[in-house]
C-alpha cells in the first residue's frame, strides 16, 4: 500500500513542481515585458520632449480625448494651442507626432529615414516592394525615375479638374448645412476622391 500511496504523489509532486516553474516563467516574462515598455516610454518622452502636449494618462493615453464624437473639435483646439506640431498619445508607449504646419510637412518627406515597419508592410505582397515601401538610396533612385512624370507642367491641367471636384463637394456641403442636415464629411471627402481620381486618370465626367 505504502508503494502505491508514493507512486502517486510523485506525479502530483511533479506537475505542481511544472506549475511553479511555469508561473516563476510567466512573472519573469511579465516584469521583463514591463521594463521594457517603461524603457520605451522614457525613450519616447525624451525624443518629443520639445513638442509640448495636453496631460495624456500613463496606459490610455489621449484615447479618452477622442471617444466623445468631438474628435474634430479636438484637433482643432491642438492647432491652436499648440503650434506647428503635437504628439498625440496611442497607448503607455505608442506616440504619434501629428504635424498640421507647412514648413515641418516640407522637412518630413526630404529626409531618409526609415518607413514605419507597420504601415505598409502588410500590402507587401500584394504592392511589392517599390517606391512606397523602400528606404535610402534604393528609394532615391526609384523616386529620381518617377520624377519627371509627376512635374509641374504635367499636373498642372489636372487642377482644375481637381478644382471641380472638390467645388462639387463644397455645394453639397452648403446645401446640407441650409437644411441643418447632419453632414459627415468621410463619405464626402471619399467620392470627391475618387471622383477627382476617375476623371485625371480615365478622362470619366461625372457628378459625385
Amino acid at each position: 500500500m505504502s508503494v502505491s500511496v508514493l507512486s502517486l504523489t510523485r506525479p502530483l509532486d511533479t506537475v505542481s513542481g511544472l506549475l511553479q516553474l511555469a508561473s516563476l516563467l510567466g512573472l519573469a516574462l511579465l516584469l521583463l515585458k514591463t521594463a521594457q515598455l517603461y524603457q520605451r516610454r522614457q525613450w519616447m518622452l525624451k525624443a518629443i520632449q520639445q513638442f509640448p502636449s495636453p496631460p495624456s494618462h500613463w496606459f490610455f493615453g489621449h484615447k479618452q480625448e477622442f471617444q466623445t464624437g468631438l474628435e474634430l473639435q479636438e484637433l482643432k483646439k491642438r492647432t491652436e494651442k499648440y503650434r506647428c506640431a503635437s504628439p498625440l498619445w496611442l497607448w503607455g508607449s505608442r506616440v504619434s507626432l501629428i504635424v498640421y504646419d507647412p514648413d515641418y510637412m516640407k522637412m518630413i518627406p526630404g529626409r531618409s529615414d526609415p518607413k514605419s515597419e507597420g504601415a505598409y508592410r502588410f500590402m507587401a505582397p500584394w504592392i511589392g516592394n517599390g517606391l512606397l515601401l523602400l528606404n535610402g538610396e534604393i528609394w532615391f533612385q526609384h523616386r529620381r525615375m518617377l520624377t519627371p512624370a509627376f512635374h509641374y507642367d504635367i499636373l498642372k491641367p489636372y487642377v482644375r479638374l481637381m478644382v471641380d471636384s472638390v467645388q462639387v463637394m463644397l455645394d453639397k456641403w452648403e446645401e446640407l448645412l441650409s437644411q441643418n442636415s447632419h453632414l459627415e464629411i468621410f463619405e464626402h471627402v471619399s467620392l470627391m476622391t475618387l471622383d477627382t481620381i476617375m476623371k485625371c486618370a480615365f478622362r470619366y465626367q461625372g457628378n459625385h
